[in-house]
């Protein structure tokens, strides 16, 4: 019985070592009762080579062989605790390993050469293991990619300088889908398995491989995806991260927004359920800070809805159920209460150019104070880097000060990307706040359930219930601003004639379900961000908390 490894180090091939298998038989005067191929397959032990348990468990079974033939020893075996066991084992059955490439006799000095041969082969599986691993660290060090190339990307062959160096080259076949699903599944809308489905429909396959052919990606597959750093930009060895050299698919903004979303599905913010109401999420027990939930019930007059508090629910909270018709009407009623008066309006606008005049002539400070504190981190991060490379240093440790460090450069940048625009754009947000709430109760009472839910959205985070009156709520930005400055400046409760709903960018048929908070407030404001420092030294308008 013959059996044949892998490819050796000098590049032979399987027929290669059938070949010289065969003439070992030959010489010996075998005959050959069954050959074993494992190719391939690069296990440090023999319980991960299965086509070499299957021939020892042949063996156990038939009794019908007295030889195994091996190409070499260094190909059947990568330890010589292995080979010393399976020596054992044969011996045990009756058989005797016999290697094509290696004679070493007969005799006590035979097998003494045959176990230093085991070892020595053990030493230089091992070195140069350790030599591979030190080339993996340096090349990431580098930036360089050391794995196959992930979903988006391709492993290539250059020449340069007449020498050839593999390297990573955007797909530009998969990379659209990559950025497609990132952008797509920041929305809300999509649980992973919607998501697969919508890229499958799309046309996205993954690269076919010598055992699997093209195929849709898997659902473990686009989870990781959606987890991984790589599309950042950033490369990873032993826990630490390295700027890589390939392409960033993805902006670090956008990657975060996914990352909220992957956590708000593990249980976080409004589960997706059967029975949906646009108040759904935002109504908060005032007694138990519970979340209310809607609930179908059946009676003799038909299918009807009521929301109960969770607390009650779990025997907290002594809320009584509630009418969903009665809870939607105090809902209206309680949007008088954030409208405002041309007056104050008039004073905010004013506050607001004071401001933005006031600190123009300081951006350029701010800028050159940012643009230091990026080359100090910058130089912060180069000696962690140093530091990572020594193997007896604590890579958690490096680790966590590494995140740190890109964490804080990241919100830098966005700091510097947005200083030129960033007072104006304040006030540009606030003065559309200021419109939006112009007369918000008539502009909520007349729109459908869809534009309902932006509204109520937009502007709380919560509505407090006690009983089925709302009793307080909890305003997103920049209405925690407006909103209490304005009932504190204004209690006339004055409201202006309702501004066309054009105020408000919305598409009908999109639920509000299907958008982030960030999405809500983009479409409310007219997709631009805002910045509460434009608030500062607002006299006149209070209350101004030290927060603003």
């Amino acid at each position: 019985m013959d059996t044949d490894f892998e490819v050796d180090p000098e590049g032979n091939s399987i027929d290669t070592q059938r070949k010289v298998c065969s003439g070992k038989e030959r010489e010996l005067g075998f005959v050959n009762v069954g050959e074993y191929v494992e190719p391939g397959n690069s296990a440090q032990t023999i319980d991960k080579r299965p086509v070499f348990r299957d021939m020892i468990a042949r063996i156990m079974r038939e009794h019908d062989v007295d030889y195994v033939i091996i190409y070499a020893r260094s190909r059947a075996f990568r330890n010589y605790i292995d080979a010393g066991n399976t020596k054992m084992a044969l011996e045990k059955l009756g058989v005797k390993l016999v290697s094509a490439k290696e004679d070493f006799g007969d005799g006590l000095m035979a097998e003494a050469m045959e176990a230093v041969t085991d070892v020595f082969n053990w030493l230089q599986v091992r070195m140069s293991g350790e030599d591979i691993k030190v080339k993996m660290a340096n090349k990431v060090r580098n930036g360089g990619t050391a794995s196959r190339a992930k979903l988006g990307y391709l492993n290539v062959r250059k020449r340069i300088e007449g020498r050839e160096v593999r390297t990573i080259e955007t797909d530009t076949e998969r990379a659209p889908y990559v950025v497609m699903a990132f952008e797509a599944f920041a929305t809300g809308k999509y649980t992973l398995e919607s998501l697969r489905a919508t890229l499958t429909e799309a046309g996205l396959r993954m690269r076919a491989t010598a055992k699997y052919p093209a195929r849709p990606i898997s659902l473990a597959q686009l989870g990781e995806l959606l987890r991984d750093r790589y599309y950042l930009g950033y490369v990873e060895y032993e826990g630490i991260e390295y700027p890589g050299r390939h392409e960033a698919l993805i902006t670090p903004e956008l990657f975060e927004r996914v990352q909220k979303v992957l956590d708000s599905h593990s249980g976080a913010g409004v589960r997706k359920r059967t029975h949906n109401h646009y108040l759904k999420g935002v109504l908060w027990c005032a007694r138990c800070e519970h979340r209310f939930i809607v609930q179908r019930a059946a009676g003799n007059g038909g299918e009807y809805f009521y929301f109960y508090c969770r607390g009650r629910q779990e025997g907290l909270c002594d809320v009584p159920y509630l009418n969903v018709q009665a809870v939607e009407q105090e809902v209206i009623r309680h949007f008088a209460t954030v409208s405002f008066s041309d007056e104050f309006k008039a004073t905010v606008r004013e506050r607001l150019d004071e401001a933005l005049a006031g600190d123009l002539g300081s951006s350029q400070a701010v800028r050159d104070r940012l643009a230091a504190q990026l080359g100090a981190l910058d130089t912060k991060e180069d000696n962690l880097l140093d530091l990572a490379a020594d193997a007896e240093l604590p890579k958690e440790k490096i680790k966590e000060k590494l995140i740190s460090i890109r964490d804080e450069r990241e919100r830098i940048r966005r700091e510097v990307k947005r200083l030129d625009a960033e007072l104006e754009v304040g006030r540009q947000v606030f003065t559309l706040a200021l419109d939006l709430l112009d007369r918000p109760q008539e502009l909520y009472r007349e729109a459908g359930p869809s534009l309902r839910k932006l509204i109520v959205q937009t502007i709380f985070n919560k509505l407090k219930l006690d009983g089925k009156s709302v009793t307080g709520d909890e305003l997103a930005e920049p209405f925690d601003v407006i909103v209490p400055a304005g009932r504190t400046y204004d209690q006339r409760g004055y409201q202006r004639k309702r501004p066309p709903v054009a105020a408000v960018a919305f598409h009908e048929g999109v639920s509000s379900d299907d958008l982030t908070s960030t999405d809500l407030l983009a479409l409310a404001l007219g997709g631009t961000g805002w910045s509460k420092p434009v608030m500062v030294g607002d006299t006149g308008i209070e209350p101004v908390t030290s927060s603003v």
